[in-house]
């Protein structure tokens, strides 16, 4: 074996000799002034030597009868091959850091953050008119302190404190709405009633006379708890108040739901792809796919990325799949669209209100649909409130 110190900058090439007399070979190496760098014998038949990458062309020219078989490159040329073999990760990375330098200081998201619809939507036209919305450039602090002030003083009526934040290329905004101590709709005489007909489960009064029990059924509009309260002996009006008071009730309702027997199998076919993706916001385009597949699943890694940008580099392998129609048994059917129904009604509860009850009534196959008649039993709140109008004169208590 025999080894030459080499600089990590010289370009030489690795390769596998073999043929019926390596020496012979080498020798024959050495007469035509090819320095050998490097050689390790296997056996007679087989050696591995290392040249300089200019001898490379030289020594395919004297090989005669030999095989020879590069395996390796080092060197500056070793650079290259690497860089050409990566040219399009290297591109998407170079095209990928100056993105991020543009786009940094861009607006991408803006979140509002308030419960109430109205005041989101105010907050939302007031800030494009000050030139705050998507895909457009951040502010300075000193102009968002400018904007925040403008805002509040135009909306005096309706906002009474906003802050305006930057994260990253996002814009959150936080609000607190002025409370002009609007109370519900009340009147200065008035009854509680029910809005729907249901059994009474549930009753607190709060002012006024209750004139209902608990498991007694109501209708709409029927008088729960009165305003107006009689004397001991229930002959003469005592007083006329504003009834007040929480009403709970079990009350029903009947859904009609279809849903369909036919659903979509996806199955892998056994082809996959590596390829790469660039992500900007949701969206993904893929760079140099020119053999997409109509349908696929696909395993992500991120490659570049930035946290304060909606921007990646993804490396991708994609499985190319099959997809077939399928069919649900009826029974499968039917509990998907039982869940569908329950679903629908707890949508629109509100707090303390629940589900007591659900039955199908019917179900039926109509063309590739299951319909099923779901009857619920819900425990919800009731009461609204209805002006006392025909106010008659109050009597003082009979005097024995």
């Amino acid at each position: 074996m025999r080894n030459i110190v080499l600089n990590k900058f010289d370009n030489t090439v690795k390769l596998r000799i073999t043929g019926k007399n390596i020496d012979r070979f080498l020798n024959r190496i050495f007469k035509s002034k090819i320095e050998l760098l490097n050689i390790d014998k296997i056996n007679r038949k087989e050696a591995i030597i290392r040249i300089y990458e200019t001898d490379y062309e030289k020594l395919l020219k004297i090989k005669s009868i030999y095989e020879v078989e590069l395996i390796g490159i080092s060197g500056i040329s070793k650079f290259k091959k690497n860089l050409l073999k990566n040219k399009y990760l290297l591109l998407l990375l170079v095209i990928g850091y100056f993105l991020i330098l543009i786009l940094s200081n861009v607006i991408f998201d803006i979140q509002i953050i308030h419960s109430n619809s109205k005041i989101r939507n105010l907050v939302t036209e007031e800030l494009k008119k000050n030139g705050i919305k998507k895909y457009t450039f951040k502010k300075s602090f000193d102009e968002l302190e400018k904007i925040t002030n403008k805002i509040l003083e135009n909306n005096k009526d309706k906002l009474e404190w906003m802050e305006i934040e930057v994260v990253g290329t996002k814009v959150v905004v936080k609000i607190e709405e002025r409370k002009l101590n609007k109370t519900e709709k009340t009147y200065p005489k008035q009854n509680v009633v029910a809005k729907k007909s249901g059994i009474i489960k549930s009753i607190k009064s709060k002012e006024g006379v209750i004139v209902k029990n608990i498991n007694d059924y109501v209708s709409k509009g029927d008088i729960i708890i009165s305003g107006t309260i009689m004397d001991t002996y229930g002959e003469n009006i005592k007083d006329i108040v504003s009834a007040k008071g929480e009403v709970y009730a079990e009350v029903w309702y009947t859904v009609s739901m279809e849903y369909p027997l036919a659903h979509i199998n996806e199955t892998l076919t056994g082809k996959q792809k590596n390829l790469f993706k660039i992500q900007f916001l949701n969206k993904k385009i893929s760079v140099f796919d020119f053999n997409k597949y109509e349908n696929y699943q696909a395993e992500e890694k991120v490659v570049l990325e930035n946290k304060l940008l909606p921007f990646k580099i993804l490396r991708v392998k994609e499985y190319e799949t099959k997809k077939e129609d399928s069919v649900y048994l009826p029974e499968e059917a039917l509990i998907k669209a039982e869940k569908v129904a329950r679903e629908k009604i707890e949508d629109q509860l509100k707090e303390n209100e629940k589900i007591i009850k659900q039955k199908n009534l019917k179900f039926y196959q109509k063309d590739s649909k299951i319909v099923v008649e779901t009857f619920f039993s819900v425990y919800e709140r009731i009461d609204t409130t209805e002006e006392i109008k025909d106010i008659p004169e109050k009597k003082e208590d009979k005097k024995e």
